[in-house]
C-alpha cells in the first residue's frame, strides 16, 4: 500500500511518497503491482517525489509507475501533473484526482 491515503473534499486518494536520488526514481515490485492493480480497478494514486536539491516536489499518476521505475526525473519532466513548491500541490492534486476518476 501506499505512504499516505488522503481525502479532499470528498476525493480520495492515494500517495506514494519518493525522494530523488541521484536523479533517479526507485520503485519496488511490489508498489508496482500495488499501483498497476489499483489503476486497473480506476483508483486514483499518485507518486509524490522529492527533489532535496531544488526543494522541488513533482505529482505522478500511479498509472506511469512503469515509466518512473529507474528512469532520470529530468526525462519523466514532461509527464509530470505538477513540478513546483509542496506548497502548491493540494491545489493540483485534487484536480487531478478527479480526471483520473473522469468525475
Amino acid at each position: 500500500m501506499p505512504d499516505v491515503y488522503i481525502c479532499l473534499s470528498g476525493v480520495p486518494v492515494w500517495v506514494e511518497l519518493k525522494i530523488i536520488k541521484s536523479n533517479k526514481v526507485s520503485v519496488s515490485k511490489s508498489q508496482i503491482a500495488w499501483h498497476l492493480a489499483h489503476t486497473r480497478c480506476k483508483g486514483a494514486s499518485f507518486f509524490l517525489l522529492y527533489d532535496p536539491s531544488t526543494s522541488d516536489v513533482f505529482l505522478f499518476g500511479g498509472d506511469k509507475v512503469l515509466e518512473l521505475q529507474g528512469s532520470r526525473v529530468d526525462d519523466l519532466r514532461p509527464a509530470a501533473l505538477y513540478i513546483g513548491r509542496i506548497d502548491g500541490l493540494a491545489c493540483a492534486l485534487r484536480p487531478a484526482a478527479l480526471d483520473m476518476w473522469g468525475w
